[in-house]
């Protein structure tokens, strides 16, 4: 699990608009996953910090992008909050405090001070277990804070800055193929965006044109041999959701990869208020 991820601390998600509502990425899910994992299983919790994690995570995002977020949280107050006051695909020449909206596509993801070294750490939970599977371990869990699937190569959003899953993919390379397997209820729109023939993308969702990340349809088109989608149909009750799974599932033994890296939401689960529009 990420050391010093209670630094990064929303307050407010702006996504609904002013006032804003009490952000749901908060330091206290980490202890209530941890208190379900020990329900289950024995578990021997370890940190990481992040520290030198900079040229991985390099590997997969834009060094613009990595620097700017770096930058950006050196600059902010201790319980300062930052959201993107404009929009705009050029803002490279703006002060730093101007080009969030070149970066970043929604306001639901405030950035603090502390986000930087946490986004660092999470992804370093990725990678360590990573390095456990490819030791030989036959699974690893990392728990993840701030999450990371909607984070794109040079974009954060969605709760997330980092893409956690397919730095751990890209790591277990050296296994053969690694595939990203996605059953949040929200499309990994940043996984999607590293998809490819090597780094193959299953995800299971809500419709995405419909619901966050609003994405165009036109960009639901996979490479070939690329991975599969599949949206959840309207009013789905259980047995259909396992069905849906359960056909997800069978693309993905079919390509026949090394190794699976799990994006693993519980944001399905109808009594989660956070759907757009409950499946």
């Amino acid at each position: 699990m990420p050391a010093g991820h209670e630094r990064h601390h929303p307050a407010l998600d702006l996504s609904d608009g002013l006032p804003g509502f009490t952000h749901l990425e908060v330091p206290a899910r980490v202890d209530a996953v941890l208190d379900g994992l020990r329900q289950v299983a024995t578990c021997r919790v370890e940190d990481t910090d992040g520290r030198g994690l900079e040229a991985a995570a390099a590997s997969l995002h834009d060094a613009d992008y990595l620097a700017f977020l770096r930058t950006l949280c050196e600059s902010l107050d201790d319980d300062e909050q930052y959201v993107p006051s404009i929009f705009h695909p050029d803002l490279a020449e703006a002060p730093v405090r101007f080009r969030g909206g070149m970066y970043c596509h929604d306001i639901g993801s405030p950035v603090g001070r502390g986000t930087w070294a946490a986004a660092l750490a999470s992804a370093h939970a990725a990678l360590a277990a990573a390095d456990a599977v490819a030791a030989g371990a036959r699974e690893a869990v990392a728990l993840c804070r701030p999450p990371g699937h909607h984070a794109g190569r040079r974009r954060y959003g969605g709760y997330c800055f980092l893409n956690n899953a397919c730095l751990a993919a890209r790591r277990l390379a050296p296994l053969g193929r690694a595939a990203v397997l996605d059953i949040d209820y929200h499309l990994g729109d940043g996984s999607l965006e590293f998809a490819s023939a090597s780094l193959p993308y299953f995800s299971l969702h809500a419709d995405p044109v419909a619901s966050f990340p609003y994405v165009a349809r036109a960009a639901l088109e996979l490479p070939a041999a690329s991975g599969a989608l599949v949206t959840l149909a309207p009013g789905i009750h259980a047995a259909g959701y396992l069905d849906a799974l359960a056909g997800l599932l069978e693309n993905l033994r079919a390509s026949e990869p090394a190794a699976v890296v799990l994006s693993l939401g519980f944001d399905t689960l109808v009594t989660d208020y956070i759907q757009d529009a409950p499946v």
